[in-house]
């Protein structure tokens, strides 16, 4: 498939996160992907959670960045763009680095202790680290996967996030570990 024409600041937004050579099908899938889980988060709060207006917009924002990077960066362009050669080891650590999503969950939702946070985040990087630096190439997949399990076990039993947030733990390891730490083969 070919790359798409676009409008010029959709393809900039489009290049910076999914990759400058993303298919149609690939920037529909990661769009729609974060569309959908933002708008499915945005009606789960307004129907049923009784959230302020910066909680609200910050579980939206989360939804759209993790429901769509789990997708994006599953996709062989996204897998390409992340990976590609001019990206330095302290660039790639620095992706995960900026993923404090739990941190601030925990602010914003008192029920969801620091400590969850902590342990949430340090076992994202702990694995990130992992798959990037200790995996033999060939089993970095596997790899990946396994601890994407071991992350969603641990996210599904003692790291559960507030309600209408469950998702979060879950999806923060398949977004990080299972779709991103592992580029291209």
């Amino acid at each position: 498939m070919t790359t798409p024409r676009r409008h010029p600041l959709i393809r900039a937004v489009s290049d910076l996160f999914i990759g400058p050579d993303a298919t149609s099908d690939e920037l529909l899938c990661g769009w729609g992907a974060a569309f959908l889980a933002s708008l499915a988060q945005l009606a789960w709060a307004l129907l049923f959670a009784d959230w302020t207006p910066l909680q609200t917009a910050v579980a939206v924002l989360f939804a759209f960045d993790i429901g769509g990077g789990v997708v994006v960066n599953a996709t062989r362009s996204g897998r390409r763009w992340w990976h590609r050669d001019s990206v330095t080891r302290t660039q790639e650590f620095a992706f995960y680095v900026a993923h404090v999503h739990p941190f601030v969950v925990s602010w914003l939702w008192p029920e969801y202790g620091l400590g969850q946070a902590a342990v949430l985040y340090s076992s994202m990087l702990g694995f990130a680290l992992i798959v990037v630096l200790a995996a033999p190439g060939s089993l970095k997949r596997p790899v990946a996967y396994g601890l994407t399990a071991v992350g969603i076990v641990m996210g599904a039993t003692f790291l559960k996030a507030p309600a209408g947030l469950l998702w979060l733990p879950l999806l923060y390891y398949m977004k990080l570990i299972a779709a991103h730490a592992v580029s291209d083969e």
